[in-house]
């Protein structure tokens, strides 16, 4: 495929399906904020396991649309410097099988406030600490997600930089706003709480690209230097 201003739009819009359906998934996930360590926690898990569901599949959908991204991306990289384009689809494929993982652990949530439903009060015990550890292990491998996904910001956006398909400025956000995610994903798994706004940020970075993209698409002026 030939890299044209139109390969910008087409680049802002999988970017924009990825932001709807992981920010579907996410309002629909309802783990956040949750206390797991009373039965309260599955019991809410019951409530939700519709809706869940449809988190899980949408999580899923927005990394595998990630991943057809680094596909899209990687001819055009690889015109730059084949090292890049490699880094960034491999980053993108661990990624997938991380999220893939993360939404596992979920599934066995689902599972375990099921069989907790045929308990008697004097098991509740095994119960609460077993969904603990999944709880745990759901956010460890989410925040490390979180990394990663920053890593494959910083590659994507570095090679824009470079090749001047976007302007400078909005390059360089990028890669900042990359770098806050990457040390709040960090800090996270390193059990220090940190501000939500370290990741809304990347947030209202990735909603400035997408739009810039979807209207201006890729510079033509600098296009045929990686024909």
């Amino acid at each position: 495929m030939a890299l044209t201003k139109k390969s910008g739009r087409i680049l802002g819009f999988l970017f924009l399906l990825t932001v709807l359906a992981g920010a579907t998934g996410t309002a629909f996930r309802g783990l956040g904020g949750a206390d797991a360590n009373s039965t309260a926690f599955l019991e809410q898990i019951m409530q939700l396991t519709g809706q869940m569901k449809l988190a899980i599949s949408l999580d899923i959908l927005a990394s595998a649309i990630g991943v057809g991204i680094a596909i899209f991306l990687y001819a055009f990289i690889k015109k730059y410097e084949q090292r890049l384009a490699i880094a960034y689809l491999a980053i993108a494929g661990i990624n997938f099988t991380i999220i893939v993982v993360s939404n596992i652990i979920h599934v066995n949530l689902l599972s375990l406030s099921e069989e907790f439903a045929l308990t008697t009060s004097a098991t509740n015990e095994y119960y609460t600490t077993l969904a603990k550890m999944l709880y745990d292990a759901y956010y460890w491998t989410h925040f490390l997600m979180l990394m990663l996904y920053s890593i494959g910001g910083l590659v994507l956006y570095y090679f824009l930089f470079r090749s001047k398909l976007i302007p400078g400025w909005l390059s360089i956000w990028g890669i900042l706003a990359s770098i806050v995610v990457f040390f709040g994903g960090a800090l996270q798994l390193a059990d220090i709480k940190v501000s939500g706004l370290l990741f809304v940020q990347n947030g209202i970075y990735v909603l400035t690209f997408i739009v810039w993209l979807l209207v201006k698409g890729f510079n033509p002026k600098y296009i045929k230097e990686l024909e």
